[in-house]
């Protein structure tokens, strides 16, 4: 288990074990999600990354201080292809994403079934290469995997269908520095990377 992935199940068990001890304010939400990522290019070269368009699924824990303030681990899966522009040739890398990300999360009023809220925080993500294509040709990389810091940002709404349940609508956007997997050489744009993740799910609140 990489260090980040260590460091967002540590930050669960603590949200986790604080809430039951408080015997309030736990929250769990299970979400599926789009995922557009923004392309990116170097200023300085003709390299471009166009990552593909892809679904995720996002399971978050949040710990509810009171009715206005919380605090949200999310984790969260996809997988794309990175594409790759380096002329001649282009590369695609088939990618598993993995989203690990703390949020302080701001709700400023509930009217009737609905509460809406804002977040924003830290976190990261894991890009994993499981296989890589030159112009369709298999090419061997090896096992690559490359974690880029990121700043998670969002909106959304909650809707109450029953007393200890709801659904979710939201809407989460990562920025964070593009992927080369390690191989500056051929991939790196230098360039910020972000995906907008809009999302819709039912959380079950304790």
């Amino acid at each position: 288990m990489k260090k980040g992935q260590i460091v967002a199940v540590a930050a669960a068990c603590f949200v986790v074990a604080t809430a039951a001890q408080a015997q309030i304010g736990l929250d769990v939400a299970l979400s599926g999600t789009g995922v557009f990522s923004k392309s990116t290019s170097s200023s300085t070269s003709n390299v471009s990354n166009h990552p593909t368009n892809s679904v995720a699924v996002l399971g978050s824990i949040g710990y509810h201080f009171n009715q206005h303030h919380a605090i949200e681990l999310g984790l969260g899966h996809t997988n794309n292809s990175q594409l790759f522009t380096v002329p001649p040739d282009t590369y695609r890398l088939k990618t598993g994403i993995f989203e690990y990300t703390v949020a302080y999360v701001f709700s400023p009023f509930t009217r009737g079934r609905w509460t809406p809220f804002l977040l924003a925080g830290g976190g990261g993500l894991g890009f994993n290469v499981d296989s890589a294509y030159i112009d369709t040709i298999p090419i061997q990389l090896g096992k690559i995997r490359q974690d880029r810091p990121a700043f998670v940002y969002g909106a959304g709404t909650d809707y109450r269908i029953a007393p200890h349940v709801a659904l979710r609508l939201q809407y989460r956007g990562l920025f964070f520095r593009a992927p080369d997997f390690g191989l500056s050489n051929l991939f790196y744009t230098g360039a910020r990377g972000h995906m907008a993740e809009p999302g819709f799910g039912i959380v079950a609140r304790f």
